[in-house]
């Protein structure tokens, strides 16, 4: 009897021990394995993000090594497409190509800057022998499309129209026109009118010879918009008396 009840008594005990552990896991135990696991996941996770900023910093560090560089390719680029109308420095700049090939500059107007609008693709055409049917002379069915690039829209470039007029010899008016398109500052020609020179020279002007012309070149010139306004430069039509 007493042996069954010591019996009763140690296994009561075991089960007390084992729902003291079990509460003691649940309780206790359990929290800071939890809690440890989270540390840990927290830990990888800061670990993965310090190294993808190390790399950055890398990327980074790599790309200063060479920013002088880069602001070296900067300055021909704003010059040619600035910020700003600038149109001081570019009549600067006409002065000293005229000078170059000898021509005289005698007009210039330049108009409101627009926002920039992108090239529009040639009409497709065709022979007239093609629109007949004719096997020998195969129509051109389309034209190469201009080039565009996405950075480039309404909101970031600005254009204005400029005319320019000359006179000189019809060669060096031909020089002239060249040095503008590969000048200092992006001109777009669109369109050349020359016409011979049949009235006198003004009084103190340069003597002019047979075959002078008159050259009228309009173009456009363009502007970089600020990303911050966006906004259209505005510029006031100017014009530059010809040549004593």
């Amino acid at each position: 009897m007493n042996m069954d009840r010591n019996r009763i008594w140690i296994i009561g005990s075991i089960v007390i021990v084992v729902a003291v552990v079990a509460m003691g896991l649940l309780l206790g135990i359990q929290p800071q394995l939890e809690a440890v696991s989270t540390a840990n996941d927290d830990r990888m996770a800061v670990e993965a993000s310090n190294s993808g900023q190390a790399a950055v910093l890398a990327k980074l560090k790599t790309d200063f090594a060479g920013i002088d560089n880069l602001k070296a390719e900067l300055i021909p680029l704003k010059a040619s497409v600035p910020s700003g109308t600038e149109m001081p420095s570019f009549v600067t700049q006409l002065d000293a190509l005229a000078g170059s090939t000898s021509v005289t500059l005698s007009g210039m107007t330049v108009a409101d800057a627009v926002p920039y609008a992108a090239p529009a693709a040639l009409a497709s055409t065709g022979t007239a022998d093609a629109a007949a049917g004719s096997s020998d002379a195969p129509a051109r069915s389309s034209a190469a499309a201009p080039l565009t690039d996405s950075q480039i829209t309404a909101k970031t470039f600005a254009s204005l129209a400029v005319q320019i007029t000359v006179t000189g010899s019809y060669a060096h008016a031909l020089d002239f026109i060249s040095g503008l398109q590969s000048g200092q500052r992006l001109y777009l020609v669109t369109g050349i009118t020359t016409a011979p020179l049949t009235d006198a020279p003004v009084e103190g002007a340069k003597a002019r010879t047979p075959g002078d012309v008159q050259a009228t070149i309009t173009g456009l010139v363009y502007v970089l918009v600020p990303p911050a306004t966006a906004a259209t430069p505005a510029a006031t039509p100017a014009a530059v008396a010809p040549a004593p």
